[in-house]
């Protein structure tokens, strides 16, 4: 957050010095409000730009065992430009590094996903998959796990659709 606001200042200066020397160049006073305009512009393209951009930029680092399933677009009236074009903020991916089928039972699979925000941290959640009932739960800290990683008891488990895209991966 700290680069972003450091950037965007420094991106304010150089438009603004852009359009002094322009000035200096053409050897013509530029009007006292262009310099402050030339800033301001620039500041606001630039967060523009860095918000349009940040899904690409950000899932272009990730490695080739980071896959990303869904992608979500925001609109907002506080961004009418968004109401436009609508921009990838955040997303949720699989680290296929992490997935473990159960040994005990092979419908069942432990995956790991990230769910990544713009301008927040990525939290890493574990769940565990069942193809046969079409369901996932959470797996906890709390949680009494076997001899293999896997929970022993889930009291809490949550349906899932057919074209749910954790679902599709685990049970592909």
């Amino acid at each position: 957050m700290y680069v972003f606001i450091f950037t965007t200042v420094v991106i304010g200066f150089a438009c603004a010095g852009l359009v002094m020397i322009g000035s200096r160049l053409l050897r013509r006073k530029a009007p006292k409000y262009m310099v402050p305009i030339a800033a301001g512009l620039g500041m606001f393209v630039y967060m523009i730009w860095d918000d349009y951009t940040w899904f690409d930029r950000y899932a272009g680092r990730m490695p080739p065992e980071i896959l990303i399933v869904e992608s979500y677009e925001t609109q907002t009236a506080f961004a009418p430009w968004t109401l436009l074009v609508a921009q990838t903020d955040r997303f949720t991916a699989i680290d296929t590094r992490k997935t473990v089928p159960n040994p005990g039972n092979p419908r069942q699979k432990r995956i790991t996903t990230l769910l990544a925000k713009k301008g927040s941290e990525t939290l890493a959640l574990n769940h565990l998959m069942d193809c046969s009932r079409r369901a996932r739960a959470y797996i906890t800290t709390d949680m009494p796990l076997d001899d293999n990683g896997f929970p022993v008891e889930i009291t809490e488990w949550f349906e899932l659709t057919s074209d749910d895209t954790l679902l599709a991966y685990a049970c592909s």
